[in-house]
């Protein structure tokens, strides 16, 4: 899967109702089944209460964009209008025995109180499993992530755009050194989800340690950070979601030092005494 394997989470407040709570909408924005992965999604209600869940699902086209999704499930047959009773947790694993990858995110549309993560799980012959997880996150217009990209190691990342318009998304970075560089995503399509290697999307960044900073002026995204280490296992990477103004940019540049000029000297004392030393 080319060093990708992601999640995701946006959040958005509805104002209906189900079992007497507020419903909230959830994302996951890496979902993988196929070519060797398998996703296991985890609800869990913290609710003393049953509430309801569905999952919806989109896959990715071209150029970012997506298309309904129906990934087959080994423990339901449809992830629409699944109970859980109050303080329990749910799993549901992709199949992951189909030959070829298939990628994309989803919406948990939820009662409040149910919490998600997700489970990557890759199968390789000759090796042992490996597992990643990323848990669900709201969705905001800032987003800090530290990187590590030297010594062998890499950072993924996906992006979802969970809503109806292209977003803009500028990224900043600053390396452990004080270095700062700034660039900018692809247009992300509405409902759109990318998945990269941070260091091919910004090669600048390739061999170095960091924080970049994701920033669209436009609307809220959300997004996840895996770490794979030189062997290929990977491990989750924090997402800090902020809001407001970014705080990396390019610093000002700053011209030599004015030079003060030298006294009134009519006789050249001065000169005379610098070349004495």
């Amino acid at each position: 899967m080319k060093h990708l394997a992601f999640v995701a989470l946006n959040f958005a407040i509805f104002g209906t109702h189900l079992f007497g709570q507020s419903t909230e909408a959830l994302i996951l924005p890496d979902v993988v089944d196929g070519g060797g992965w398998q996703s296991t999604i985890v609800l869990t209600n913290s609710t003393a209460v049953p509430a309801p869940a569905t999952l919806i699902f989109h896959s990715d086209t071209q150029g970012g964009g997506t298309q309904p999704w129906t990934p087959p499930f080994l423990e339901v047959s449809s992830t629409s209008g699944m109970t859980l009773t109050g303080g329990s947790s749910l799993y549901v694993h992709t199949r992951g025995t189909a030959a070829a990858l298939s990628q994309g995110w989803a919406e948990l549309n939820a009662s409040a109180g149910i919490m998600a993560y997700v489970i990557f799980t890759n199968r390789v012959a000759g090796r042992q499993d490996q597992d990643a997880t990323a848990q669900a996150v709201t969705a905001s217009n800032r987003s800090l992530v530290p990187y590590d990209d030297a010594s062998g190691f890499a950072t993924a990342i996906a992006v979802v755009n969970p809503t109806s318009s292209p977003l803009t998304i500028s990224v900043g970075f600053r390396t452990t050194i004080g270095g700062v560089s700034l660039g900018t995503l692809p247009p992300v399509p509405p409902q759109g989800h990318m998945t990269f290697a941070l260091a091919q999307q910004f090669p600048v960044i390739a061999g170095h340690e960091g924080l970049a900073e994701f920033y669209s002026a436009s609307g809220n995204f959300t997004m996840i950070a895996l770490r794979f280490n030189p062997t290929n296992s990977s491990t989750a990477a924090p997402v800090f979601l902020q809001t407001g103004s970014p705080l990396i940019a390019t610093p000002p540049v700053v011209g030599p030092a004015p030079v003060d000029p030298p006294p009134y000297d009519p006789y050249g004392y001065y000169a005379i005494k610098s070349t004495d030393r």
